[in-house]
């Protein structure tokens, strides 16, 4: 199979030889827009371009820094502070172990600021909890071949993995183990608008059966539809909360907290460690210029 090669890139494109050089070695100097910086990256990649590696061992020194970026709830609730603590203390605990250190940044997604990214040349990037728009933003800022792995963010794009729990396996498992099928769903809100509908999706539920938590009187307002049916909660300090009036509620666990649930509570709960996959995975993207990984999404899996 030939080589993909600038030229080949640059035909695709649209754009010089000498512009596609810029922006795969991240020339600074050089004024680009944003749309074609992005074309490029993205052709480089599906045309699976590998770099020369004597000449970039030459030209770039690898920093040893993986980034992880949080983006704040949009609407702070109490346990907004907490829900990806341990998602978080286990992706530093795996990268230390592979002899990386670890950046960690939290951004108001109503007003990112990117100038602490810019100024730092990472490795390999987690991002978690972004929508969209942020998203098409931020990852512009991440050089050719820097692997970014998104966490509860559904992204429609091929070149970015994803990893999120296994929504429709949970569904399914509750489903089969209680006697009678859930009728309502109440489940936290998340930044990106595009996997809180995949989330309905997999439910199987009506919308009027669905409830995003905005705040305590409204969601009480919704659980009265339900007096005495049985429902499932997504996020366990919601669940938690829901717990409280309303004893039917299975819980699925996102937060890696099952044990701040009643025992008595029915819950599904995801494996943590399958995070050592995913930043081997990262590590490998980083180190072998050959590496692809076909499948895009990494789907936590359930216990119970």
């Amino acid at each position: 199979m030939k080589k993909t090669t600038i030229k080949d890139i640059a035909g695709a494109a649209g754009v010089s030889i000498a512009t596609v050089s810029y922006i795969l070695n991240d020339v600074k100097t050089q004024s680009i827009s944003d749309e074609t910086r992005v074309k490029v990256l993205k052709i480089a990649q599906q045309l699976k371009y590998v770099t020369n590696r004597t000449a970039q061992s030459l030209k770039i020194k690898k920093t040893g820094l993986i980034g992880i970026l949080l983006f704040k709830d949009k609407d702070q609730n109490a346990w907004s502070d907490l829900k990806y603590v341990r998602t978080i203390y286990k992706i530093e605990q795996l990268c230390s172990k592979l002899g990386y250190h670890v950046l960690f940044m939290q951004i108001d997604s109503t007003a990112p600021s990117s100038k602490i990214i810019m100024e730092r040349n990472l490795d390999g990037v987690f991002i978690i909890n972004v929508d969209k728009e942020k998203f098409s933003t931020i990852s512009n800022y991440f050089g050719f071949g820097i692997p970014i792995f998104v966490i509860d963010s559904y992204i429609e794009d091929n070149l970015f993995h994803k990893i999120m729990p296994n929504f429709e396996q949970s569904f399914r498992v509750l489903n089969e183990l209680f006697a009678e099928s859930p009728q309502f769903l109440i489940m936290d809100a998340y930044n990106n608008e595009e996997l809180v509908e995949l989330i309905k999706e997999k439910s199987n539920l009506d919308e009027d059966r669905i409830y995003v938590y905005e705040n305590t009187q409204s969601m009480n307002t919704f659980l009265s539809k339900f007096a005495d049916r049985p429902g499932i909660v997504i996020n366990e300090f919601l669940a938690n909360e829901v717990y409280k009036t309303h004893k039917k509620t299975m819980a699925i666990c996102t937060c890696h907290y099952s044990e701040i649930l009643s025992e008595e509570m029915m819950k599904i709960q995801f494996e943590l460690n399958d995070y050592e996959e995913i930043v081997h995975s990262l590590d490998r993207y980083m180190n072998e210029q050959d590496y692809v990984n076909p499948d895009k999404f990494f789907l936590l899996t359930t216990k119970l």
